[in-house]
């Protein structure tokens, strides 16, 4: 599956869960991505005209409401009501740093080694990392003071924002 990047060096996405079409998740997905689940957050529809490709790097279908490329390996500054992570750009240097918002079901392009994880959704909401067949790895609980985790991307295939705690 081809990686996508948003036009430019650096920028943001702010593609609202009404307009990718994909269904709310469902109440597995606390526990176990459903198929239909996993299908959906691989085939999302991008807009050509407002990405362009990034080869190998790391990507998530849907895209993440923010992104920022050339950033250090460093914690990821986060706003608060976002759930941020930061990954290596493949043999770069470099860091991405993806922020998402909105609740939902997100396949992982290229998320390889070890990265940061700054849950600082509000509300109680968490963020869940998947395997590649959809059984839940770890759930993050939100913190809106900036806690921070270190997790190991490579066997996370998805990852899930959700309303529900951990």
């Amino acid at each position: 599956m081809l990686a996508l990047l948003l036009a430019g060096t650096a920028g943001t996405s702010t593609i609202a869960r009404a307009e990718t079409g994909l269904p709310e998740p469902t109440a597995r997905t606390a526990q176990q991505l459903s198929a239909d689940d996993m299908a959906a957050a691989r085939t999302i529809a991008v807009q050509p005209d407002r990405f362009a490709p990034l080869v190998g790097g790391p990507w998530s279908n849907p895209a993440p409401a923010r992104f920022y490329t050339n950033q250090p390996d460093t914690v990821p500054a986060c706003g608060v009501g976002y759930a941020c992570m930061k990954i290596k750009a493949g043999s770069q240097s470099w860091y991405t740093d993806f922020w998402y918002y909105d609740y939902g079901v997100y396949a992982l392009e290229n998320w390889i080694g070890a990265g940061w994880l700054n849950n600082r959704q509000t509300g109680g909401a968490t963020l869940r990392t998947y395997t590649e067949s959809g059984t839940v790895i770890k759930c993050y609980p939100s913190n809106s003071n900036g806690a921070v985790s270190r997790p190991n991307w490579s066997p996370v295939y998805y990852i899930s924002l959700l309303p529900q705690r951990c």
